[in-house]
């Protein structure tokens, strides 16, 4: 992930690199305040264990609650010690050095203090709790070295005295400075009465025809001759024993500095064991921070499903801002394992993928996930992903190559609770195929108990989805009209790519548009089933929130026993009624689709196709005669006889049987004077609850 945290063969990097999570910790190690921190931040990872994931997911929120409160962090920029410390194992550190080491302890001492000080920072605390005392190394560098990193006479008996001395040989060094100066200044042979240096001495600018007369030690000359510098004679011996206690006090400063070097060495564990904590504690604020800058909230770890809340891409908050990026809620893991999504390109397919994926390796990492409060991301075993095209021109690998190599990696990998997030499932060589194989993994990784989302424009794995237990259609909203996608996740409805409509919407002339319709592969009734299929389960949804709204109704005016009875009763009439119309209406809608559309879809069919429609047909069959709602509606069909009231879901009436004419799978009915043939299998004995709308075909 851009060489910032670790991998491994469950949360391989190319994978988390595709979801963006390095550009996230990029973002974050921006809001920190030290090199520690940086460092803290670089040790999480996907996979990381969960004692530690855990707690830094704890120390997170205990900081988001301190900047709720208004609080500011208590973290401080500081140097970095593990760098000094390095430094100091090969070599005597500075006089700065030891100040910049003598801070960073302040730095920690304040925030541990800090700490300390709020008993209710559980997860703070407890990662305080094996830090070393480090005041007897803190008093020692500062009883010897000073802000600025100079030596304080403090620091040694002896290096009081030795400048002492050095300020009185300075004084005495100025006094006889003053009384060459005035002389050579009445004889006429200085060139500037101020003194001057060089190399570290006091001399005067004297004119160079007075030279042989100044006597003292020549050290320069001006460029052009003029000038020479000359260090008076009476100044050279007591610049000569100032010379000789500095080298004894810098003697004296180097064996000192090397002692306290040799303190900072001794202790060097217990500082980095602090300096780890210190960068624990920046990372936590920086994660609070950044939570609270784009919306996001530590997600509940229990369970196996993902249920995402107002989930959004935290780059996309960054770029656009919160309010333009559009949310999208999902339960992977707890009714379904599998979601298919389709629609056009440019809807938001790859985004969907890439949002989860982050989330979820956001959340392996202990931090936040941006999403809404109550957002559940459990402790996942893996996380892969063949997202993008990802071509490689050194390897020679085309686009279906590199999805092969990448799904070989994920097939290798996959394990039950893993999450496995496809891009443009089946694409890049022949639809029919690269169906097959996409199928053919999708089965596997299913039969793993993998999480998997996948985005296809292939029609046969939309169909594949509706066959499969534990597997769910989605789509991107698209407005047509506008040639606008709206970026929202409709869970539960199949999409189309819109391709013609968009053509149609640019000014595709219209012969064309004809003939594509009527060569285009969806012309064999499959899109129209699937919406069929997603109609009727939003009206079941639908029916299941009347019942659900009148069972409060109900238990709102519950005021005895016998009302209790009764209102447990009708819930319970709610529910079966319920179950069987949303049962009668997908049997009689399956029916009424495959008896029309069937011999004009497979007249339009190769061999093949034909014998794959009739298996598809089958499969749907048995769907639906495989339940106990089966059996009671094939014994409500034998005992029916002339004379019988039965409900019609298609015409939303009853009507009374004229005639049974099983051989032939149809029954006369009357209703009022008209009489009318329909399939048996659109028979009822139940009617919908009242106030219901079922859909028409």
């Amino acid at each position: 992930m851009n060489s910032r945290t670790p991998a491994s063969s469950d949360f391989p990097s190319q994978a988390l690199d595709a979801l963006g999570l390095g550009e996230v910790f990029a973002w974050l190690s921006e809001l920190l305040f030290t090199p520690a921190g940086i460092r803290s931040l670089k040790e999480l990872y996907p996979g990381m264990a969960a004692g530690e994931r855990e707690a830094t997911g704890r120390r997170g929120q205990e900081a988001a609650q301190v900047l709720a409160a208004e609080e500011s962090a208590p973290v401080r920029r500081c140097a970095d010690l593990e760098a000094l410390l390095s430094k100091a194992a090969k070599r005597a550190l500075s006089g700065e050095e030891l100040a910049e080491v003598a801070g960073a302890i302040s730095r920690i001492e304040e925030l541990l203090a800090w700490i300390l000080g709020r008993p209710q920072l559980v997860a703070m605390n407890n990662a305080t709790a094996e830090v070393a005392d480090l005041t007897d190394l803190s008093k020692l560098l500062a009883l010897t070295i000073d802000l600025r990193g100079e030596v304080l006479d403090s620091a040694d008996p002896s290096l009081k005295k030795l400048r002492s001395d050095i300020r009185s040989a300075e004084r005495q060094r100025s006094l006889e400075m003053n009384t060459v100066v005035e002389k050579w200044r009445v004889q006429g042979w200085l060139e500037n009465v101020r003194p001057t240096s060089r190399g570290g001495r006091p001399v005067l600018a004297v004119k160079a025809v007075h030279s042989g007369r100044a006597r003292g030690v020549l050290h320069d000359r001006s460029r052009s001759g003029d000038t020479v510098f000359i260090e008076p004679e009476p100044v050279v011996a007591a610049s000569n024993h100032i010379a000789t206690l500095e080298a004894q006090v810098a003697h004296v400063v180097q064996r000192v500095l090397l002692e306290c070097t040799r303190s900072v060495v001794r202790r060097r564990h217990h500082l980095e064991q602090s300096e780890r904590v210190l960068g624990k504690i920046d990372v936590a604020f920086a994660a609070a921070s950044w939570a609270q800058s784009c919306g996001a909230h530590w997600p509940q770890t229990n369970g196996n499903a993902l249920l995402l809340r107002q989930l959004r891409h935290p780059l996309l908050v960054r770029q656009m801002g919160i309010e333009k990026v559009i949310p999208l809620d999902l339960d992977l893991g707890a009714d379904f394992d599998l979601m298919v999504v389709t629609g056009p390109n440019t809807g938001g397919k790859t985004v969907v993928l890439k949002t989860v994926g982050l989330a979820a390796a956001l959340s392996a990492c202990g931090l936040p996930v941006c999403a809404a409060e109550g957002t559940v991301v459990p402790a996942l075993p893996g996380i892969d992903a063949d997202i993008g095209d990802q071509q490689s021109l050194e390897s020679n690998l085309s686009t279906f190559s590199g999805h092969l190599q990448r799904i070989l990696r994920i097939l290798k990998q996959a394990k039950r609770g893993s999450l496995v997030l496809l891009d443009e499932l089946g694409t890049g060589t022949d639809p029919e195929e690269g169906s097959a194989l996409g199928r053919a993994l999708l089965e596997v990784l299913l039969q793993r108990g993998a999480l998997v989302i996948a985005n296809t424009h292939l029609g046969a794995l939309k169909l594949f989805s509706i066959e499969l237990e534990r597997a769910e259609n989605a789509s991107m909203e698209f407005d047509p009209l506008t040639l606008a996608p709206s970026f929202r996740l409709l869970v539960g409805v199949p999409g189309a790519s819109h391709a013609l409509e968009v053509a149609e919407q640019l000014g595709m002339p219209a012969e064309l548009l004809a003939r594509a319709k009527q060569l285009c592969t969806r012309s064999d009734g499959s899109e129209q089933l699937l919406v069929e299929v997603a109609e009727v389960r939003r009206h079941a949804e639908k029916m299941r929130e009347r019942a659900r709204e009148a069972e409060d109704d109900a238990r709102l005016n519950l005021r005895s026993a016998e009302e209790q009875e009764k209102a447990s009763r009708f819930r319970a009439e709610l529910r079966e009624r319920e179950a069987q119309m949303a049962y009668h209406d997908l049997r009689a809608r399956l029916s009424h689709l495959l008896e029309v559309e069937s011999r004009a879809i497979q007249g339009q069919m190769s061999k093949d196709g034909r014998k794959s429609f009739k298996l598809f047909c089958s499969k749907l069959e048995a769907a639906c005669t495989d339940s106990d709602l089966n059996q009671l509606w094939d014994v409500f069909i034998k005992g029916l006889s002339k004379g019988d009231i039965v409900y019609v879901p298609r015409y939303r009436e009853r009507m009374r049987v004229v005639k049974m004419d099983r051989k032939r799978g149809r029954a006369k009915l009357q209703h009022g004077q008209l009489e009318i043939e329909v399939p048996i299998p659109e028979l009822s004995w139940v009617e919908p609850p009242p106030g219901s709308d079922p859909p028409s075909f």
